[in-house]
């Protein structure tokens, strides 16, 4: 009998190895595998780490220096306990970092968008951290975020802002709040000298306004207000002494670019020159362009007055501009959004009328027919005197920087010379309010431009107190409550300390009760200006320098009824008791748009 042993046969042993070694090599994968896990998690926390620091740093530069926040692809640095950009990328061990800075965009809602309209107050922000996880294996974390830039002013509709200046170097700046109808404290800009007169425009895009003064040695300068602070962007000279304003700024509607067009203080060539800047650039010098020279065919002597009026249509990027020259010829062009085009075929009008020297008044005015986009210039020509109708008018039609100038044409009924007048487009309709006081017999005229036709009045007050060299005694505007709607006429009557007004219905004119405001103002008016709140279109600023060099602000609010209430915007106590002058506007003031 045959004992047999149970065991493991060659087989079966190397069966067995093989299962062991299948089982060990799975191990060890795994935890190699495990390994690689770890470490991956590792370094993406520290790339994730890494990124985040990077939004960090720039939330951090944001709030030292927004204007820092330039559009590109950064490294950082920190030095001197403060975050910096510094070349295209910096690194960590392994890892590189890179930040990219874009203007974001927002559609017309205000919503953030991927593709819309830039907003220069917003920045989308990019922190990329890469790195090598294998040799053919490359890793990164990616994290984004939108910044604003949140020192600027928060504006709320028809608040606004005024500039100004007195004996002090420095020009001054008070902001408006609607709500409590009352202005801030006065507040001095960081850099500047004495301003005689002033312009200004504020953007339709964003919080900005861009505000431009000469003094009285004929240096024009621009200053640039981003929302919360000013800058100094542009200096030139102009000539003159700050009696008569050799420049005017304006933006365009859809762009936002701005636009600031000067005198050379030259003769026969190239006696205009400009400057812009893109509206989704931020103020600062480096974002202008450089000076462009502008000869216009139809002037010859230095250009002592001018004036630009922005097209308000959507989509509109025209500007037209009206100028007048030491030989009292006036004309004009149009901007096309790229060139100044389109003067007209002969001079304007070649005697304009004056005070005494040459040019010393700015009588003459030009606006954009809200809907149709027609141009309307108004001038005053020295043939006017008392009883006799200087008022002149052309009318460029078509609402195309190509549009047709049609003939210069006298309007009816008025009778009497325009030495102070005053052009305002109702902002709904195509229709104009005009008036003008006449220093021939001290009269005051009005008229209603329909978008087709005037309506004129002569002889509304025959005691206004009469128009002097660099004078501005009237002024219009127009007031929109609901289905209501009325223009005003403002304007310095003789010996009258009080707001002079009257109110008209298209084509009727009808005196109201003198306004005593208080305090009581001079009686007699350097400069004055009715500007329209383009969001609350039932109210107006009237702003005033007097004969004492006071400066005050009175507002004006009309019902649907129609009623009218006059406030005092000051506070009743003048803004300043010691302007450097009177005439020529030695102030501004404009209502945010955005």
């Amino acid at each position: 009998m045959v004992k047999v042993k149970n065991g493991f046969g060659l087989i079966e042993i190397i069966l067995a190895i093989g299962i062991f070694a299948l089982i060990a090599s799975t191990g060890v994968i795994t935890i190699l595998h495990s390994f690689s896990i770890n470490r991956l998690g590792e370094e993406q926390t520290q790339a994730a780490n890494y990124a985040n620091q990077g939004l960090e740093a720039v939330r951090s530069i944001r709030k030292n220096s927004w204007s820092s926040l330039t559009d590109g692809t950064y490294g950082l640095s920190a030095g001197g306990g403060s975050w910096a950009f510094s070349g295209a990328s910096d690194t960590s061990g392994k890892i590189t970092r890179t930040v990219k800075i874009e203007t974001g965009n927002r559609d017309g809602s205000g919503n953030i968008v991927d593709v819309g309209t830039p907003d220069p107050n917003l920045k989308k922000v990019t922190s990329t951290a890469a790195w090598n996880f294998g040799a053919n294996r490359n890793n990164s974390v990616i994290t984004v975020e939108y910044l604003t830039n949140f020192s600027k002013t928060i504006a709320n509709a028809g608040d606004g802002l005024l500039t100004y200046s007195n004996a002090s170097i420095l020009p001054k700046w008070k902001s408006y709040s609607n709500i409590s109808n009352t202005f801030a404290a006065v507040t001095d800009m960081p850099s500047g000298a004495v301003a005689r007169n002033w312009a200004s425009a504020v953007s339709p895009t964003k919080n900005e306004m861009t505000a431009v003064y000469t003094n009285n040695t004929g240096v024009l300068r621009v200053m640039c207000f981003n929302g919360s602070t000013w800058s100094q962007d542009f200096s030139v000279t102009v000539g003159g002494t700050g009696t008569t304003r050799r420049f005017d700024v304006a933006y365009e509607k859809t762009t936002g670019d701005v636009m600031v067009a000067y005198s050379t203080n030259t003769a026969t060539t190239n006696e205009l020159a400009y400057i812009t800047k893109p509206g989704a650039s931020d103020c600062g010098s480096a974002n202008w362009s450089g000076v462009t020279n502008l000869d216009p065919v139809r002037t010859t002597g230095t250009i002592h007055w001018v004036k630009i009026s922005d097209d308000v249509r959507a989509g509109s990027n025209l500007l037209a501009m009206i100028w007048a020259d030491a030989n009292a010829d006036l004309s004009a062009m149009v901007w096309s959004g790229t060139a100044w085009v389109n003067e007209p075929a002969a001079v304007t009008e070649a005697s304009l009328e004056i005070v005494t020297t040459a040019q010393d008044v700015e009588d003459f005015d030009i606006e954009y027919e809200s809907i149709s986009g027609d141009i309307m210039l108004v001038w005053a020509n020295s043939a006017g005197s008392n009883a006799v109708n200087g008022v002149r008018y052309r009318v460029c039609t078509g609402g195309t920087s190509t549009c047709t100038w049609g003939a210069v044409t006298t309007p009816p009924t008025f009778a009497d010379d325009a030495t102070n007048l005053d052009l305002a487009a109702d902002p709904s309709t195509d229709a104009m309010v005009f008036a003008s006081i006449g220093n021939a017999g001290s009269d005051m005229q009005s008229g209603y431009w329909s978008g087709t036709a005037w309506t004129n009045g002569a002889n509304r007050d025959t005691s206004c107190a009469a128009p002097a060299a660099g004078t501005k005694r009237i002024a219009v505007g127009w007031l929109n409550s609901g289905a209501t709607k009325r223009s005003i006429v403002v304007y310095n009557d003789s010996g009258s300390g009080a707001v002079n007004w009257y109110i008209a219905n298209a084509g009727t004119f009808t005196v109201q009760t003198d306004w005593v405001t208080a305090p009581v103002m001079s009686t007699t008016v350097g400069s004055m200006d009715l500007v329209q709140d383009p969001k609350n279109l039932d109210r107006l600023m009237l702003v005033v320098a007097d004969g004492a060099n006071d400066l005050f602000t009175k507002r004006v609010v009309m019902t649907s009824v129609p009623a009218f209430t006059w406030t005092n915007a000051d506070g009743g106590v003048a803004h300043d008791i010691a302007l450097p002058a009177n005439i020529a506007k030695p102030f501004t003031y404009n209502y945010w748009r955005n």
